[in-house]
């Protein structure tokens, strides 16, 4: 009698199974520069004391380099772009590393496609500090596989540089059937199967 019952319920525990499994986005980054503390060569720190290892003089970039990267600038309005696949995201986070920005003007507002998704605040004193800043945002933005960066009005006389711009993002999860809950609901058919022939 109890076999028969587990027989009848497991093509609904595998049916419900199946179809409550969820894929599992993988992050994906968009990585405008590189991660070589700009130029250096060494290990940037950032405990919002020790400032860019050899100054100003030590920034370089290479060849490689997008243009406003490892590259100490005064003022501006810098903006560059993140290309990706275009599609439908779940999440979106923006990372600027940057250094000596900020120091002497400020907040400067971070914008995405021209929406604004945080701010650098002033910090009030003139410092060459190594800051990566991240801003979570709408995914929405993303979706046409384009995303312009920009920040508005850095006022003149700030130093700043930029070391890369990353965005990390995630795809929607899309319901998958795991292998092992498929053989469940193929066991329980069976079973439901045996079940009803042995009635008859």
């Amino acid at each position: 009698m109890k076999t028969n019952i587990i027989w009848k319920w497991l093509p609904i525990a595998g049916f419900l199974t199946v179809f409550s499994n969820s894929g599992l986005a993988t992050p994906m980054t968009s990585l405008v520069g590189d991660k070589d503390c700009f130029g250096t060569g060494g290990a940037c720190i950032e405990d919002g004391s020790t400032w860019l290892p050899g100054g100003w003089g030590s920034v370089t970039a290479t060849a490689a380099d997008p243009a406003f990267t490892d590259v100490q600038v005064n003022g501006g309005a810098p903006f560059w772009t993140h290309l990706f696949a275009s599609g439908s995201y779940s999440s979106a986070l923006l990372n600027i590393r940057t250094a000596g920005i900020a120091d002497i003007g400020g907040p400067y507002s971070v914008l995405v496609d021209g929406t604004e998704v945080g701010s650098m605040p002033n910090d009030g004193f003139g410092h060459i500090l190594v800051e990566t800043f991240s801003f979570a945002f709408n995914p929405s933005l993303l979706a046409d596989g384009t995303a312009i960066v920009s920040i508005a009005g850095i006022r003149s006389g700030d130093a700043w540089a930029v070391d890369y711009s990353e965005i990390v993002f995630e795809g929607a999860a899309e319901p998958v059937p795991a292998p092992a809950t498929l053989a469940l609901f193929g066991l329980g058919l069976v079973g439901l199967g045996w079940s009803r022939r042995k009635k008859a």
